[in-house]
């Protein structure tokens, strides 16, 4: 992607997150990002389109983040620890520190059900590779999967606070660790 592409997109995730999706016009986007808006529109034909792509820059970087941390991490918790910051904690956080994030997730969920599903598959297999370590079988270590990104995913759900999320996600993690013994 090139370093226009990406000037594109984290412009127009500041302005979602502080405006809303509804309210940002691919105009603001462009203007935010310092590029023509003919320019914006060669490249993204709609804002759909432009939320779409911020959604799969935002996962493919926060991936390979937290790829690279885990390459030295010590264990399955430690592993967890550091998917947690990166992905339940940090949405909460964003979720928390802007009034328009809400209706941001709702419009993810809208438009961008695809990248959105593919983020579960690539969250999910990144689990089966943590947990082949620890001799489960594959229906074991899938399903394992499957339980710790769904729960993570779900632990920011009606939280009053930041410490509910973290104590779901402590008690998440005490349960995998105590499951694969």
């Amino acid at each position: 992607m090139s370093m226009r592409n990406i000037k594109i997109l984290e412009a127009a995730t500041q302005l979602f997150a502080r405006y809303g999706v509804g309210k940002t016009t691919m105009n603001d986007i462009a203007r935010e990002a310092g590029v023509a808006r003919q320019t914006l529109y060669n490249t993204y034909p709609n804002k759909d389109e432009v939320l779409r792509a911020a959604i799969r820059l935002n996962i493919e970087t926060t991936h390979r983040t937290v790829m690279d941390a885990w390459a030295d991490a010590s264990g399955l918790g430690e592993k967890l620890d550091i998917f947690f910051n990166a992905v339940p904690l940090t949405w909460y956080d964003m979720v928390q520190s802007s009034p328009e994030m809400a209706e941001l997730l709702d419009g993810l969920h809208k438009v961008a059900k695809v990248e959105m599903d593919q983020a579960t598959v690539l969250w999910t297999e990144a689990f089966v590779d943590a947990l082949a370590q620890d001799g489960l079988d594959a229906a074991k270590r899938h399903g394992m999967a499957d339980y710790i990104f769904s729960t993570a995913a779900s632990a920011k759900h009606n939280a009053p606070d930041r410490a509910t999320v973290e104590t779901r996600l402590d008690m998440l993690k005490a349960s995998v660790l105590a499951l694969i013994g």
